[in-house]
């Protein structure tokens, strides 16, 4: 429909939709592996404990700093070194932890040649264990090719859009609803006293006064 009505416009996919993807894809074969120990192994609460530093970008773990790991009889280790025995537990985690930090590579560079060959290949050989959840996000990934595509070339994202009504849900919650749509309303146009629409909704406000009072 958005052909038909638009048949000029440059669709552009988000480029975190397309890190969410896999980010999503990388935590359920977590929880396969986890579960696949059992509840009361040490291995289990290994993988429960460090999700974090599975999901983190890898550039940014740390290997300088040795810190007592109580899931590890309490010895010292850094972030890379937890990392490197979390993905000694499963050739299936550790072929999809080096696809999500390869998919992460090529979006925080804007590499899309890097990543159409990441999504195509067959013949990378950390690939070849690449479980299903993962192989599901790749042929979603590889559907919108051209998307993604467009994500690298222009700017536009709509994050602050979502970022904001993310806001607009966390204080409707905290207030526990609101009876009244315009205290809402004002509630909202405050925590967004910077935005267009505070400064919109001041001026007109302003204007009003100034009418009233005349």
């Amino acid at each position: 429909m958005i052909h038909d009505l638009f048949p000029h416009a440059q669709i552009i996919a988000d480029r975190f939709h397309v890190v969410s993807q896999v980010y999503r894809a990388l935590n359920i074969i977590r929880i396969q592996t986890m579960k696949s120990y059992g509840s009361d192994s040490r291995t289990y609460c290994q993988l429960k404990r460090y999700w974090k530093l599975l999901l983190k970008d890898e550039t940014q773990l740390n290997y300088t700093d040795f810190q007592k790991r109580r899931n590890y009889r309490y010895a010292y280790l850094t972030e890379q070194e937890i990392i490197d025995r979390l993905l000694t537990l499963s050739p299936e985690l550790r072929a999809a932890y080096h696809f999500y930090q390869d998919v992460l590579y090529t979006v925080r560079h804007k590499d899309f040649s890097q990543l159409q060959t990441i999504l195509t290949t067959t013949q990378e050989p950390r690939y070849y264990q690449l479980p299903e959840p993962m192989k599901n996000a790749r042929r979603t990934l590889r559907k919108h090719l051209s998307e993604i595509q467009n994500s690298f070339i222009y700017q536009f994202s709509n994050g602050p859009i979502e970022g904001a009504n993310n806001k607009i849900k966390v204080i409707k919650r905290t207030a526990y609803g609101f009876r009244n749509f315009k205290l809402f309303r004002l509630r909202i146009l405050i925590a967004f006293k910077d935005s267009f629409y505070s400064q919109n909704y001041t001026q007109k406000a302003a204007k009003f006064m100034k009418n009233s009072a005349a």
